[in-house]
């Protein structure tokens, strides 16, 4: 159920809706990609917009190479129409720059809109779960760590969508592209680029794993953190009666120091995958 910005639903249309995302994750058996997909059914057709648009705006990175090429062939090649050539090429260049504009707040408008939408419906699902939960539930359950499903867990599907949307389409595009120049121009050139597939699946399949796992250990760490926060947050007037902020300080300090060398090798393993695949296409 989707609905349009400024209108406030009932708590039975809420009630629906957390409903029919719940049915999303369980319907896809674990499989996070076919969630997400489901996650924006009814936005597909403003995403396809967004995707037409991004293509038109992106088109200046695989336009100016051309140009620049052309240019520099009519300055050393003796062209005797040398300044119409010139001439056309530039406007043709400044053209391609300039409908950049209006395209990427035409693409960013519609891709924005939908992922913002699926973020706060969402949330609206987790808070309408959250009223419907037993009242030991809650008290058995950290409020930090609900406060971090509501709020981080929901951002890393935004943060997600923002790297298959934006990330993987661009670099799609532009081996899309990069592949048709190279095929037409030389076939020779052209097996080099095949050569990097298969490295690229093996380095993806390397590297999946550990990422994965990685990621997967710094969220709970963030979730035990937010949740100890909330903790010292709702104790320290307990603390501060007991004189314990030194003992507090060291325990919150420690999770700290967790957390920190947690996201470090988040940091690290993903950094030495994105080296290694830039070292590797670039000896091809």
């Amino acid at each position: 159920m989707k609905k349009k910005y400024g209108n406030t639903f009932s708590y039975e249309e809420s009630l629906d809706q957390e409903k029919e995302i719940a049915r999303i994750f369980t319907g896809s058996h674990g499989h996070d990609l076919k969630t997400l997909l489901l996650l924006y059914r009814g936005h597909y057709p403003a995403l396809a917009g967004s995707v037409i648009f991004f293509v038109i705006k992106h088109s200046p990175t695989w336009v100016i190479p051309v140009v620049t090429a052309n240019l520099i062939n009519a300055v050393t090649g003796n062209d005797p129409h040398l300044a119409r050539t010139i001439t056309i090429n530039t406007v043709l260049m400044i053209l391609f720059l300039l409908q950049n504009i209006p395209t990427n707040y035409v693409h960013t408008w519609l891709y924005a809109k939908s992922v913002r939408d699926v973020e706060r419906r969402l949330r609206e699902a987790l808070v309408v779960k959250l009223q419907m939960l037993s009242i030991s539930f809650h008290k058995e359950t950290q409020s930090g760590r609900l406060q971090s499903k509501i709020m981080r867990d929901v951002e890393q599907i935004q943060t997600l969508s923002s790297q298959i949307f934006l990330t993987v389409l661009t670099t799609m595009l532009n081996i899309i592209v990069s592949f048709g120049v190279v095929l037409t121009r030389s076939s020779v050139i052209f097996l080099f680029y095949i050569l990097t597939m298969p490295v690229a699946v093996f380095l993806v399949v390397v590297f999946k794993g550990k990422i994965k796992d990685y990621n997967r250990s710094f969220r709970r760490e963030m979730e035990e953190t937010s949740a100890k926060v909330m903790e010292m947050v709702e104790m320290v007037p307990v603390v501060r009666a007991h004189a314990l902020e030194k003992q507090e300080t060291k325990k919150m300090g420690v999770q700290l120091d967790q957390i920190a060398k947690k996201g470090l090798k988040l940091d690290m393993v993903q950094t030495y995958f994105s080296s290694i695949s830039w070292v590797a296409f670039q000896v091809f």
